[in-house]
């Protein structure tokens, strides 16, 4: 905008505009405030949640607990069974005598209940050791899930902990602006108000003597013919003459030197700063433009930044859903700076607790597995109506490729485009379906 003789020109980024001189912070405060209550809110979220998954972690470890020490009391009370029933036996042997039949009619009946007593207990120790395998199997399914949250929920704490930082140095620098604010009022009330307003009293009297003085020289001389002179510079009648000499010689010069004509020099004149104008408005256009494009090309390279971002998280999650249906457990480093994509995994057998941070240190099957997730989980972040995979299988095991297969399977009919699987592999542990076609090459002739 304009004001007077001075143009004031409008920040790069037009979204970020403040108010007035000595306006009122109020509604920025309460804006900021609401934002560091949006991001408390969503951090207890997550607090939240991490308790609730170690709650039940907790859970499923009492439970487990529980069940083997249930486990561990039908053990002995059955080996007190066998050593109560092992004790008869051999008072039985050291009775030299002959038994009678009722003596041993009863110790055939206990013997019987003896045996039916150790088969209940048998099941029932079975059925218990089946409950812990389950609960086993649980709480490591829940370990890898707890985990994998933990690791987002850190993430996401960590961009928590960067915006309350944020929000506290915002409010840090809104204090000291208040601080300098009530400073500068303070200021402009003691010691500037004062002074403007003597100022301006003065600037009163004078133009009051002015307008006099004007009136009384008006009577003397016109005051057209004074502007049309250009004024009056402070000089005396014979300095104005030997002026007016000097400037008659040197028209006098410059007519001899020149044949234009006054009125043609100044149409001349008035034509050049025409065009020097017009090349200033269109200098000033072209940099609206400029500075158009730079608030572009930063609002295109932040959107970017946060897609690229978001996408290398998404990869990660999903190269970690696919691992998981064998119990291993993943995550993808990608540097976009240094143009790298490296791939950790951590196997469940690894009792050192260590990530693998290349491939190579892998088996040939669980490379190939970990390769067929990782391409996999680029598949679903990407389109196309034909996909083909030749021979993934051929270093993996009964295990592994039965896994893989399914996995395949699942993933191609889910995603609704035309897979094509190549494998010298045997096919037929492919489950059926109508969306599903096997074709087998026959044999090569000898």
């Amino acid at each position: 905008f304009s004001r007077g003789s001075v143009q004031t020109i409008l920040p790069l980024n037009r979204r970020l505009r403040t108010g007035r001189l000595c306006g009122s912070y109020d509604e920025k405060i309460k804006d900021l405030e609401r934002a560091a209550l949006h991001v408390q809110e969503e951090a207890q979220q997550c607090r939240k949640r991490k308790r609730d998954s170690e709650e039940r972690l907790q859970d499923l470890q009492q439970h487990q607990q529980n069940v083997k020490r249930r486990c561990f009391s039908a053990e002995r009370n059955r080996m007190s069974k066998e050593l109560a029933f092992q004790d008869v036996k051999n008072s039985f042997a050291a009775d030299a005598g002959p038994p009678s039949a009722s003596a041993v009619d009863e110790i055939s009946q206990e013997i019987s209940n003896i045996q039916e007593e150790i088969q209940e207990k048998e099941i029932i120790l079975e059925k218990l050791q089946f409950s812990m395998n389950e609960a086993e199997a649980k709480v490591e399914d829940l370990k890898l899930s707890f985990q994998s949250l933990c690791e987002s929920a850190k993430e996401e704490v960590d961009t928590f902990e960067a915006a309350e930082k944020e929000l506290m140095e915002i409010e840090k620098n809104l204090q000291t602006s208040e601080s300098e604010k009530a400073h500068y009022e303070d200021v402009m009330r003691t010691r500037v108000v004062g002074a403007i307003k003597e100022a301006e009293s003065q600037y009163r009297e004078l133009e009051l003597l002015r307008q006099d003085s004007c009136r009384k020289a008006s009577v003397i001389c016109p005051e057209s013919e004074i502007e049309a002179l250009g004024g009056w510079d402070g000089s005396t009648p014979e300095q104005l003459s030997a002026q007016v000499n000097r400037l008659n010689q040197r028209l006098k010069h410059e007519s001899h030197q020149y044949s234009e004509s006054i009125e043609d020099l100044r149409m001349l004149y008035e034509e050049k700063e025409h065009k020097i104008l017009r090349k200033q408005q269109t200098y000033q256009a072209f940099r609206e433009k400029v500075r158009a494009c730079r608030e572009a090309l930063d609002s295109r390279w932040g959107k970017f930044q946060r897609n690229a971002t978001l996408l290398k998280r998404q990869l990660t999650w999903q190269f970690n859903g696919h691992l998981g249906k064998k119990g291993i457990s993943g995550k993808i480093n990608i540097n976009y700076e240094e143009k790298t994509l490296s791939i950790e995994v951590k196997m469940p057998q690894d009792a050192s607790s260590s990530n693998v941070r290349d491939t190579r240190g892998l088996s040939g099957g669980e490379r190939s597995f970990s390769t067929l997730c990782f391409a996999l989980a680029l598949h679903e972040m990407t389109e196309a109506p034909f996909r083909a995979m030749d021979e993934f299988d051929v270093f993996m095991d009964a295990i592994s490729r039965k896994i893989s297969l399914d996995t395949l399977v699942d993933f191609a009919l889910a995603q609704g485009s035309q897979w094509i699987f190549i494998t010298p592999h045997d096919v037929g542990l492919v489950k059926q379906g109508e969306r599903i076609k096997k074709q087998q090459m026959a044999a090569p002739r000898p």
